[in-house]
């Protein structure tokens, strides 16, 4: 069972498709291999072995008894097992150090396409933090996520928070909302800037239309990388996947699906340092230096398709970075864990198992202040308990109609009960009754249906 100690408050990004570069050094002349490009159309795809073994095994073991939930699971997640195993020794073998481009890639023509970066940094000596996402969608729009806390000043966010949506300036970088995002240096180097106003004060945790006290604020950020690149694709480890797989009733539908999952959405992540200086009205300038990822999201993802999901993020203080997400996709996958674990000597590995649950997990939409979870990657067990701070649970509505809800919940964690370290829990909710947020503006007038929807950090 999932370690859960519930505290005495409550409270109020995601989808996986899994490269092995070295760890920045001071030279730069040996940056490592870049993230690794789609598989090679000539390689054999795993949705199409996948749905080849689930007809043989229909066939063997009738369709009655291999669409049971939970039939069969040992033998459906040993095959799984074998063939996952096989078909990621050949993916780590096909895939080229092909560098991500510079500027957002061409969105799909699909309404759900997106083209998403996402930073957090946390300092480790103070509570000062930063959280900041772009994610570029179709009809010129763009997803933006802005806050932060500096130690003795006080908390900021955008004024269009817990609104996300505002209008894409830029097809040459990231840009929406003051806040742009820039490629410097492949894999290695990108810069995070912002100049506008922010509402100080505490979080919004539901729209309203009075402004609040806005002040002006700029900062410029360089984020470099001190980790390796981890793609969900290639890196995550089959038997998480292969066990939540192994609960489901198989049909041909279901691979169909996997198979349209897994070929739509990619995602990597690495760990990095953002170092630079932010000016506030009345604050004057402060020096900052945060440790904190990295995620780059692409291609299409349907938040329709997400019930919800757990999001543990957290550095610790002896150089151990840890992901772990456990997500419930009712088309494909009920309760699935991916996540991977960054070694202090640079070495990465994905989840292998975990006892997180999320109908243990503020299933009922009351997020407690102390949670714990075990995991295991690389042949180690982890302990991980995170205590969440009541002060710092920004809210976010997914798309314009706030079909869903990301809770940011800023954390202190403990790593098997000794080491500290700092980052946050993100909670995901679908909300299908949620109402259009009254008198919206993007900036400029609003024309046109809603392309962005289902959106998230992903």
């Amino acid at each position: 069972m999932t370690a859960i100690r519930a505290g005495t408050g409550s409270g109020p990004e995601a989808g996986f498709g899994g490269g092995r570069s070295q760890p920045r050094t001071a030279s730069r002349t040996a940056p490592g291999s870049a993230p690794r490009s789609p598989l090679p159309a000539a390689l054999p795809a795993m949705p199409a072995l996948l749905a080849l073994m689930a007809a043989a095994l229909l066939a063997l073991l009738g369709a009655g008894r291999a669409a049971a939930p939970g039939s069969w699971a040992p033998l459906k997640r040993w095959a799984l097992g074998c063939l996952l195993l096989c078909l990621g020794a050949c993916r780590q073998r096909a895939a080229t150090g092909t560098a991500e481009p510079r500027r957002p890639r061409p969105l799909r023509a699909d309404p759900h396409a997106l083209d998403s970066l996402y930073f957090t940094g946390f300092a480790e000596t103070n509570r000062s933090f930063v959280i900041a996402r772009l994610a570029q969608r179709p009809a010129g729009l763009c997803e933006m996520w802005l806050f932060l806390r500096l130690d003795g000043i006080g908390e900021f966010e955008h004024p269009q928070h817990p609104n996300m949506m505002v209008r894409d300036e830029s097809k040459e970088i990231w840009s929406g909302g003051g806040l742009t995002m820039e490629y410097l240096e492949p894999q290695m180097c990108w810069k995070i800037n912002f100049d506008g106003l922010l509402r100080k004060g505490s979080y919004r945790q539901q729209w309203s239309e009075e402004e609040g006290e806005l002040v002006q604020v700029k900062f410029s950020l360089q984020w470099e990388n001190s980790t390796d690149v981890f793609n969900f694709n290639i890196d995550s480890n089959p038997s998480t996947f292969a066990l939540a797989l192994a609960q489901e009733p198989w049909t041909i539908e279901l691979f169909q699906r996997v198979k349209k999952q897994r070929e739509q959405h990619f995602r990597h992540e690495q760990w990095g340092r953002s170092v630079g200086e932010i000016e506030i009205e009345n604050s004057g300038k402060i020096e900052l230096s945060l440790q904190g990822i990295r995620s780059h999201s692409y291609g299409v993802r349907d938040w329709a398709e997400i019930r919800r999901y757990v999001m543990i993020l957290a550095h610790f203080e002896d150089g151990t970075a840890a992901h772990l997400t456990v997500i419930s996709m009712p088309a494909t996958t009920t309760h699935l864990t991916v996540g991977y674990v960054f070694f202090p000597d640079g070495r990465k590995a994905g989840v292998e198992w975990s006892n997180a649950s999320l109908a243990e997990l503020a299933e009922d939409g009351l997020i407690q202040e102390e949670y714990g979870v075990s995991f295991a990657a690389g042949g180690k067990s982890f302990d991980v308990s995170a205590a969440l701070d009541k002060q710092a649970c920004p809210v976010v509505y997914n798309g314009l109609t706030g079909r869903g809800v990301f809770h940011e919940c800023i954390a202190d964690f403990q790593l098997n009960g000794l080491t500290p370290g700092w980052g946050l829990v993100e909670f995901y909710y679908r909300d299908e009754a949620a109402q259009p947020v009254p008198n919206l503006q993007l900036g400029s007038r609003t024309e046109g249906p809603d392309p962005a929807t289902d959106a998230s950090p992903s």
